[in-house]
């Protein structure tokens, strides 16, 4: 690992070797290798499915069904809805045959999926079977949809949109019934076809987080899809079924790439215990089909640590999880590895960085609370505002560089320029150090920032020493207006299944554990959090239903 003199720049030593395949080119390797090993399985659904049957599909699907559609190298469809087989299915043969996909995230207004449709320029809108209410979303969309001819849609709004292919109880009039498909025999089509597809075509496009505004749109080609994921080998062992479970919806980049992608890398089998995410089916399915590893969001990470739920089930076949989206701290890992014998491996990185740019790797507790050194081919630096790089233990921005990062946001030539560097670093947006050793901590995000009395507060710092307490669930670190200090701290937290605590016990429990500098003057309880399209907590809304519930200073006082 080497580290620039005392400046806060790391990278790994040595280049680890790239994959030079395109999805299907590594699903067929795969189904060599393992062809009677289950791929995917859909617990609610009843669902499992081989790598030999997946594959199979796969082209049955393509040649006989997308190609016949009309779909060709370089056209783009949109998925939406929930976790199914189908999801995975359609996406795999569009990849087969050069179709780049859109993932949409539920939860978007339909104006903002006319705009992606739009701009991406979709020939084909596919919707699972559930949600059941995706059929009159795409009605609100396409007026035309319900009197159209299936497969041979005219809308005004989208003149090149030509079918809408719906699964389940969302087939319904306009539509091609996924579940009526039945086509074989079309092997050398494909075959054909995707002899044309090369590394570098689009494979998917990937909507970034976000509350407000249309989401920027990331495209992953083959080539970084499949090594952006290369950060695991040395966690899983191809000669035993390694099995993983996501959280999430797979419009999201990291359920998406742990069922569709690791499997194929991997020889993993990756379980959905549900359509939509729920803690009990999660444990249930960790009993019932032995899943080895998690993808651990920090809610995940502190009900498998406290909630007695767990005690009620078998979970002894989890041996390691990896931490996605919010940093967990090292207290729930310790906590994790005492009462569960499971290893948290925190990760970092972003959509735009092909997911993940480091993780811890070490057995050692000295580091569990970091995130890690940077994986081969990266390159980490800390800068100032100036974009020089601080000294080693200094706060600042996250640059990450590396061959499998993205170029540029899909057609937003302005956002790219505001994204990357002239020498081809990545603005992360967010704020951390790199100690002596080479190991990044994340502190916070610029724009979240808390200014109290001229001090930089990071909101990451105060939730991960909250998120200790064993009654807190999640907990959120927002600012409060006053016109005394400017802004003041408000802790917003959930409270773990069978937990009872007052806000002022939360308030007594933290004094002498928080400086002061970082101290909430406020804890608030919600049953739950408010969240925007994307899964993360919406904190302007929150911020709005903290308000209404705390009463501001209006005069101003001696002691302030």
């Amino acid at each position: 690992m080497a580290l620039s003199q005392k400046k806060s720049y790391v990278h790994a030593p040595g280049m680890k070797p790239f994959i030079g395949l395109t999805m299907h080119e590594m699903l067929e390797e795969r189904v060599k290798k393992n062809p009677d090993r289950e791929m995917l399985v859909f617990v609610s659904d009843n669902e499992r499915v081989t790598f030999a049957e997946f594959k199979k599909r796969v082209i049955d699907l393509a040649a006989g069904f997308l190609l016949k559609l009309g779909l060709r190298r370089g056209d783009r469809i949109a998925v939406i809805g929930y976790n199914h087989v189908e999801w995975p299915l359609i996406t795999a043969s569009a990849r087969a045959i050069g179709v780049g996909v859109a993932n949409l995230q539920i939860g978007h207004t339909p104006e903002t999926f006319k705009k992606i449709l739009t701009k991406v320029s979709c020939k084909a809108l596919f919707i699972t079977r559930s949600p059941d209410t995706l059929y009159q979303m795409a009605c609100e969309m396409i007026p035309e949809l319900s009197e159209s001819i299936p497969g041979d849609l005219n809308s005004k709004q989208f003149p090149g949109l030509k079918s809408i292919i719906a699964a389940g109880s969302n087939s319904k009039s306009g539509t091609l019934n996924f579940d009526e498909i039945s086509i074989s025999g079309c092997e050398e089509e494909v075959a054909k076809a995707a002899k044309k597809v090369t590394i570098d075509d689009v494979s998917h496009f990937n909507m970034t987080s976000g509350t407000t505004g249309t989401p920027k749109l990331v495209p992953y080609t083959h080539f970084r899809t499949l090594n952006g994921n290369l950060f695991v080998p040395d966690q899983f062992d191809e000669r035993k079924v390694n099995i993983l479970t996501g959280v999430g919806n797979m419009a999201h980049i990291v359920p998406m790439q742990s069922s569709q992608i690791a499997p194929l890398i991997f020889g993993t089998t990756a379980v959905f215990p549900a359509p939509i995410y729920n803690f009990e089916k999660l444990i249930q399915a960790v009993e019932s089909e032995r899943i080895s590893f998690f993808l651990a969001r920090i809610d995940v990470a502190v009900n498998l640590a406290y909630n007695p739920m767990c005690d009620n089930y078998d979970l002894s076949s989890l041996k390691s999880g990896f931490a996605t989206g919010s940093h967990i701290p090292s207290d729930i890992i310790f906590e994790l590895n005492k009462k569960r014998g499971m290893c948290v491996l925190n990760l970092y990185g972003q959509t735009e960085t092909s997911i993940v740019s480091s993780m811890v790797v070490d057995d050692s507790p000295d580091v569990w609370g970091t995130s890690g050194r940077p994986f081969a081919n990266v390159e980490i630096q800390i800068v100032d505002k100036e974009g020089c790089s601080v000294e080693v233990g200094e706060k600042g921005e996250i640059f990450v560089r590396s061959p499998v990062a993205f170029r540029g946001y899909y057609g937003d030539i302005e956002k790219t320029k505001q994204t990357i560097t002239e020498h081809g670093w990545i603005k992360t947006g967010d704020v951390g150090k790199i100690n002596e050793d080479g190991y990044l901590t994340i502190v916070g995000r610029i724009k979240d920032i808390i200014i109290r009395r001229a001090d930089n507060i990071h909101p990451s710092e105060v939730e991960n020493l909250i998120i200790t307490h064993p009654a807190v669930n999640i907990a959120q670190v927002i600012p409060i207006p006053d016109y005394r200090i400017g802004e003041d701290v408000c802790a917003c937290v959930t409270l773990n299944e069978g937990f009872n605590v007052t806000e002022e016990e939360l308030k007594t429990f933290f004094e002498g554990k928080i400086i002061d500098l970082m101290k909430p003057s406020y804890f608030l309880i919600f049953d739950s959090l408010p969240s925007g399209a994307t899964g993360k907590v919406d904190r302007k809304k929150l911020q709005e239903m903290a308000l209404g519930r705390i009463k501001l200073p209006d005069t101003l006082h001696l002691n302030d």
